[in-house]
């Protein structure tokens, strides 16, 4: 018995033409390399320092710690409101994914903790001298990162001197920036520093949505 010929399904459809998708503008997912070099021209780690060896030049040792913890508190929220601005003006197609799927189903816990991941990683980003922001948890309750061999935390040494340093109040600026960021996403989180690089040798945050 001669053996049935098997059907090529596919022959004719291959002879079809068929219209190539191409997309509308080139996707990346990557963040913008113009916005973190204009966020490394206001808030660089030097920059920051110098501007704080200016607010605490000629206080007393006591005054000190109090300007400087009021400087950060302000630098800190400029810093952030300004790496929120740059981050909705130069979009990257992972957050745009993101925002689209929270237009189409209306479900805002979606924006966590992606959101505020994202703001966090360029404003380190923007300041600091590594390539990735080194996130420890991710999930439906805790966003928590690290911050290792802070540029901040070495500049201010190298401007203001090690005691100055030593103090920490830089944590300010960087509870300040969290702080900015709940704001904007109009979320209850609770922020806390849980270690600093003057005890530990490393700054780790915690954002805790609640």
């Amino acid at each position: 018995m001669a053996k049935a010929k098997t059907k090529d399904y596919f022959k004719e459809l291959k002879k079809t033409p068929y219209p190539l998708f191409i997309a509308p503008k080139p996707y990346s997912f990557d963040l913008n390399e113009d916005m973190i070099d204009m966020l490394r021209a206001e808030f660089g780690a030097e920059l920051v320092a110098d501007k704080l060896a200016t607010a605490i030049k000629g206080k007393s040792k006591a005054d000190t710690e109090k300007a400087a913890r009021a400087f950060f508190t302000d630098q800190g929220k400029a810093w952030m409101q300004k790496t929120i601005q740059l981050g909705e003006e130069y979009s990257d197609r992972t957050i745009e994914v993101i925002l689209e799927s929270v237009d189409r189903q209306g479900n805002q816990f979606m924006l966590w903790p992606h959101v505020p991941q994202r703001f966090v990683e360029i404003a380190y980003l923007g300041t600091q001298n590594f390539l990735k922001v080194p996130i420890i948890l991710n999930n439906a309750e805790v966003l928590a990162y690290r911050i290792p061999q802070c540029a901040l935390y070495a500049a201010i040494g190298e401007k203001c001197g090690k005691n100055i340093a030593k103090m920490m109040a830089c944590s300010e600026y960087c509870m300040t920036a969290l702080d900015t960021v709940r704001k904007h996403v109009e979320m209850e989180m609770l922020n806390e520093q849980v270690a600093s690089t003057a005890k530990d040798g490393y700054c780790e945050f915690y954002m805790r949505k609640l």
